[in-house]
């Protein structure tokens, strides 16, 4: 059974390798990245023979940690079950995680992720691998909205349009296919996304606000592309402040190109704790729906948690 994931696991260490000891920061400030292994200086033997994580901090693995001591990269590769739990303005994300390998470095495996926002209550699942540099998802998602409703056919909408309450409250599936990378490239890195989501359960000739990409989408078909660069700063190089540019083509709308710009930022407390903020607002866009059309998806506080 394992024999087919530490094959896997080994050549994902030997494409690392060739990054020339640039895994330092291998993770950009999107990801689920331990602290980087080279801002730490020789692994301490004690700490690879120790369970990685309890429940609770203990005192050599504080709750928060300015020393950034340990990471979960020192865990031996095994089955496990994870989670990590976002939380911050109006949203919460609770995410369970089985999978083989180091937990939120290098694995394969399931990913269950309940969503809670203001706008509505949605649950994704699916598949999801994870080596240095680069997480590739597959899944599909469900959505649930408190108050948009399917919206009538037209060339533009207006936040007046998403406010309207006389239609039926919005229930849609979107399948989506998301590979993120983060490559390393002098004082920071380069990070990179491509998406693809089919949108289905959307009443013919309707649209829909679908809620995490927050655009209006004539079903099915929504690409979605980003490019940024990160710079890593720190005592360990664990924080990171970046800029971003997001380009998403709805393929049934004419002239539905969006474009997004704007900040991402992420500060490690400890390898339990982060910070995250994602500030990402449409500059470029047939709609004109407010700030509800930006990529407002991160302000808050992330914890993780793995099993031993």
């Amino acid at each position: 059974m394992k024999a087919l994931p530490r094959a896997v696991f080994a050549l994902a260490g030997a494409l690392a390798a060739t990054s020339a000891g640039r895994s330092a920061r291998a993770e950009g400030p999107t990801s689920d990245a331990p602290v980087p292994e080279r801002e730490k200086g020789p692994v301490n033997v004690k700490d690879l023979e120790r369970p990685p994580l309890g429940l609770f901090p203990t005192p050599s693995d504080a709750l928060i940690d300015p020393t950034m001591a340990r990471s979960w990269a020192a865990a031996p590769e095994r089955y496990f079950v994870s989670t990590t739990f976002d939380v911050g303005y109006v949203y919460a994300r609770p995410r369970v995680s089985l999978g083989y390998g180091k937990p939120f470095t290098r694995w394969v495996g399931i990913d269950a992720n309940p969503l809670a926002t203001s706008t509505g209550l949605g649950v994704y699942g699916g598949l999801r691998g994870v080596i240095p540099h680069f997480d590739m998802r597959v899944g599909a998602r469900q959505f649930w909205a408190f108050t948009h409703t399917y919206l009538p056919l037209k060339e533009s909408y207006h936040r007046i349009d998403l406010e309207t309450r006389g239609g039926d409250k919005a229930r849609y599936l979107t399948v989506e296919a998301e590979l993120d990378a983060n490559l390393p490239l002098g004082p920071g890195d380069v990070l990179l996304r491509a998406s693809a989501s089919h949108v289905l359960g959307v009443p013919e000739g309707m649209s829909v606000f679908e809620e995490t990409l927050h655009v209006i989408v004539k079903p099915p078909f929504v690409w979605r592309a980003r490019v940024g660069y990160a710079l890593a700063f720190g005592q360990r190089h664990q924080h990171s402040l970046g800029f971003v540019a997001d380009l998403l083509d709805v393929q049934k709308r004419d002239d539905s190109r969006t474009i997004r710009v704007g900040p991402v930022l992420r500060f490690v407390l400890s390898r339990r704790v982060e910070v995250r903020g994602t500030f990402v607002a449409t500059v470029v866009s047939p709609d004109h729906i407010g700030l509800v059309g930006g990529d407002f998806t991160e302000l808050g506080v992330r914890y993780r948690w793995a099993n031993e």
